[in-house]
């Protein structure tokens, strides 16, 4: 990996769902001359941009946007790829003296950054394309070849299921072993920002942003990425499942927008709890 030598200080803007962590970069980013790149694991995704509350398009223009809406609905994405496009997003702004703004909620790229991560040789994409089967029979591969990996995530995860597998094939050795070894530490001077509103503001933001999407036409987004294939990343979009059974008539426009505004909440409240432990 290339790090940035010309400029050593990155910003981290971190906190939970509807905190207002996009409006404060781009206040950064305007009064420290900044570039701002996304950390978070959904808004990397086009055909989301409003379910996932990217960055307007005049935002977008005004200041230098990154890793906003780049990757197809259907493609996964791991915390190590995305930790490498973070890389080179921060060199090429040192290169244009420019200061990188890092914002979002996704803990585990906070961490990757923060702690560095065990560098794992690149795989054939062959291998992972050999990985055909039911979830039930690839976890009992994974089971067997890399059990301390297999104890870690859910037998349902199908995508960390499969890069398990595809790691062990790919390089003779389990993941459990890459993730063991010492990470290398990244040569930055982080300033770290976390934005955590009073619980019951943040439930006003999230109700408030939510009648903005609706506004914004998010319905007929859903529809249009449902009519595609999905990762099961971009599965876990809140919202996605919710307009869904409104679209199938299942349940009225009223009582998806109170499941999205009770998931949203529980999210919230998860990213809350890990950033308060996590990120300082």
């Amino acid at each position: 990996m290339e790090f940035c030598t010309t400029l050593d200080k990155v910003l981290l803007v971190a906190g939970p769902t509807a905190s207002g962590k996009s409006a404060f970069a781009y206040k950064l980013a305007q009064e420290r001359n900044g570039v701002i790149l996304n950390a978070d694991s959904l808004q990397i995704y086009r055909g989301i941009e409003v379910l996932t509350a990217q960055p307007s398009r005049e935002d977008q223009k005004n200041i230098p946007h990154r890793l906003y809406g780049f990757l197809d609905l259907h493609e996964t994405f791991s915390v190590g790829r995305w930790l490498e496009c973070a890389l080179l997003e921060i060199k090429k702004s040192g290169e244009a003296g420019k200061l990188p703004i890092i914002v979002g909620g996704t803990g585990l790229y906070f961490k990757a950054l923060l702690n560095g991560i065990s560098t794992i040789p690149k795989i054939d994409p062959q291998v992972r394309q050999s990985l055909q089967g039911s979830q039930e029979s690839l976890y009992k591969d994974l089971e067997k070849i890399d059990p301390v990996l297999a104890s870690r995530i859910s037998p349902a995860d199908r995508q960390r299921t499969i890069r398990g597998l595809e790691v062990f094939y790919g390089t003779k050795q389990p993941l459990s072993f890459w993730q063991s070894q010492k990470p290398i530490p990244l040569p930055y001077d982080f300033e770290k920002y976390l934005l955590i509103p009073p619980k019951e503001e943040t439930n006003q933001r999230i109700e408030a942003r939510l009648e903005t999407m609706i506004e914004g036409g998010v319905i007929e987004e859903v529809r249009l990425a449902l009519s595609k294939p999905l990762s099961s990343n971009a599965r876990k979009a809140i919202g996605l499942r919710e307009f869904k059974a409104f679209l199938e008539q299942e349940i009225t426009l009223e009582e998806a927008k109170q499941l999205i505004v009770f998931h949203t909440r529980q999210y919230a409240k998860r990213q809350r709890t890990w950033f308060r432990h996590q990120f300082f």
